[in-house]
This record gives C-alpha cells, structure tokens and sequence, in this order.
C-alpha cells in the first residue's frame, strides 16, 4: 500500500537527475549531428554530468544514511528512555510489592506472636482453672470433713450434756441421801442423848 505522503525530493537529486536528462539530449543532439567534435563534446559532457551526478547522488544517500542513523539514534534514545522509565516503574512496582511483602510478613509475625501469647495465657489460665477446681475440692473435702467433725462433736456434745444431766442427777441423789442419812443420824443422835438424860 502506497503512503499517501510522498517525501520532497532534494535539490541534490533533482540537479542529478537535471544533469543526467541534460546529458541524454546533449548526447542525442551528438549522435543527430554526428560531427567528431559535437561527439567528443557530447561525451565528454555526458561522462562530466554522469561523474557530477554520481557525487550529487552519493552525497544525497551519504546524507540520507546520516538521517536515517540520526533517526535510529532517536529511536533507540526514546525506546531507551522508556526502557528506563519502565525499568524504574518496574523497580517502583517491586519495591511497593517488597514493602507490601515486607508490612504483611511483619503483621504475620505480629499475629504468630499474639497467637503464641493467648495460647501461653490460655494454657495459664487453663492450669489455674485446675488449680482452682483442685482448690475447691480440697475446701470441699475440707468442708465435709468439718461438717462430719462437727456433727461429731455435736454427738459428744450431746453425750457429754447427757452425762452431766445424769451426774448432776445421781449428785441430787447422793447429796438428798447424804442430807437424809445427815438429818437420821442427827435423830438418833438426839434421840440418843434424850435417852441418857
């Protein structure tokens, strides 16, 4: 498909190409005229234009290929500039992806960390748990032993005022008996001496 731009042709181009057209009828007009000076004069402006227009056409490609290197060059400038821009994206983007990395793995470790505390602080509280139940039974058997040592006592108790009850009793019976047998011999003690008077 042909560009719809054409590219100016350069003076260099056009003037070879004027001068090779001019050598072409200066050697037609020769040949017509077929005189052995108009052929040397001919042939010799032919071989003068083709030499003119050989450096004309060397110069203009010497110049073209300086363009079209200059036009490389420029590429390669831009193409590496975004290269490096890219490269520096791409460096921006891992750094943030490294830092990212980095933030995440320490919010890991901070957890891991946590973790490990609660578990520590459950297994302590787990054995305080068991201490504390061990606690309350012992208090428990404790208690139950107290209350049977209790109602133990109150046993005794009970004994101990039943005993006192029945020895105050058989106290009230001796001193009764005591006090008869006193009052019965202080009758027949009296008795006795009214006897003897």
């Amino acid at each position: 498909m042909a560009s719809s731009r054409r590219i100016p042709r350069s003076r260099r181009t056009l003037g070879a190409t004027g001068l090779l057209l001019s050598a072409v009828l200066v050697a037609g007009a020769g040949i017509v005229v077929s005189t052995v000076p108009i052929l040397i004069v001919a042939t010799a402006y032919a071989v003068v234009s083709g030499v003119i227009s050989a450096r004309l056409l060397s110069g203009e490609l010497t110049l073209k290929r300086r363009e079209w290197a200059l036009e490389r060059v420029r590429i390669i400038d831009h193409n590496s500039r975004v290269a490096v821009a890219r490269s520096r994206e791409h460096i921006e983007f891992a750094d943030q992806m490294g830092s990212r990395v980095r933030l995440r793995d320490a919010q890991l470790a901070t957890l891991r960390d946590s973790l490990v505390t609660a578990e520590i602080d459950l297994a302590r509280a787990r054995e305080r748990v068991s201490e504390e139940r061990a606690r309350g039974a012992a208090l428990q058997a404790d208690v139950e032993s107290a209350q049977s040592d209790l109602e133990s006592a109150r046993v005794d108790l009970r004994h101990a005022h039943d005993a006192l009850a029945s020895s105050e009793s058989a106290e009230l019976h001796a001193r009764s008996q005591i006090l008869a047998w006193e009052q019965a011999a202080s009758e027949e003690s009296h008795r006795q001496h009214d006897r003897t008077a």
